[in-house]
């Protein structure tokens, strides 16, 4: 019964992505509203009081304007939400409202999005990466923690390549990282044809392009991976129906020099867990085990799995 319960979830959440794409394409409507009836979660925080959240401004390598959203102490280590495709630093809105102790809490607009749509696509991780950089501040001789949800967990995982010893851990949340399932779907390839593409909403215009160059840019990613050294926390659901769970396996094997790894399996739950509690709870676990991780490195050796 659970098991059928689990393949509806995922067929459901998969389906009802797709409708999302296909409604917005037909009336130009942005992806983050429901369509065709089906419901679309996002943060629990109400608009005004997402509105209300401070904003930063600041340029990255290339003298772009990028911005985040932010809360809690800009004296501690920081805690950097980077959100999947499509989306926005609202995404992470619940984890400011109400962020963990301890920590200043970031989250970005990626290039392409929210405050940043005026850079257009970039479909390269690298760049994206790059686009972090200047946010990697040592605090009290922590640098900062790392989460990313679905492409952002590829993204993050380049930084923390990228960026050695600015980067204390990573919490890789439904990631994307296998360049063998990496597919674009046939919405992707709708998408980006005319006529389509001439009257697509700007935000889908940018998701499409970062779908489909990631297979490429999953294979270039594969080659920097073993330079990811800090601790990693995985967080996936079983039932993932956007993003499988097999990614989890392929990030084993190939996070070969993370100073540790821990894996957050969440049975039969799907690809949004940024928005549900046993997500969010399990996410909050994995932060507060990659911090205890860095605080205590070097570590040599993993942990065992924890299955919840």
């Amino acid at each position: 019964m659970a098991g059928g319960a689990a393949r509806a979830r995922r067929r459901r959440e998969s389906r009802g992505f797709a409708l999302r794409w296909s409604a917005a394409l037909i009336s130009g409507a942005t992806p983050v509203l429901a369509a065709a009836g089906c419901a679309i979660p996002g943060p629990q925080s109400d608009r005004a009081t997402l509105r209300a959240l401070e904003r930063v401004s600041y340029d990255d390598p290339l003298g772009r304007e990028l911005s985040y959203l932010r809360s809690g102490d800009p004296t501690l280590p920081r805690l950097m939400y980077v959100h999947g495709s499509p989306s926005d630093a609202t995404a992470f809105g619940d984890e400011l409202v109400n962020p963990v102790p301890g920590f200043e809490s970031l989250s970005t607009d990626r290039p392409g999005y929210g405050t940043a749509a005026h850079t257009g696509p970039v479909g390269s991780f690298e760049e994206q990466a790059a686009a972090l950089e200047p946010l990697l501040e040592t605090r009290r001789g922590r640098a900062p923690i790392l989460i990313g949800h679905s492409l952002g967990g590829p993204i993050i995982a380049r930084a923390a390549a990228d960026f050695p010893g600015r980067v204390d851990g990573l919490v890789i949340v439904a990631g994307s990282l296998d360049p063998s399932l990496e597919k674009p779907r046939w919405y992707n390839h709708i998408a980006g044809a005319p006529p389509a593409r001439w009257v697509m909403p700007g935000i889908l215009k940018v998701s499409n392009a970062e779908m489909m160059a990631a297979p490429e840019q999953t294979r270039l990613l594969a080659e920097v991976l073993a330079d990811v050294r800090c601790p990693v926390a995985i967080v996936h659901g079983t039932e993932d129906g956007l993003v499988p769970y097999a990614n989890v396996a392929y990030m084993e094997r190939t996070l070969v020099n993370a100073a540790a790894l821990r894996v957050w399996t969440l049975e039969n739950e799907g690809h949004f867990l940024v928005w549900n509690d046993a997500g969010r709870s399990a996410i909050r676990e994995a932060i507060a085990w990659v911090a205890g991780e860095a605080e205590s490195a070097p570590t040599s050796g993993r942990n065992d799995p924890y299955e919840p």
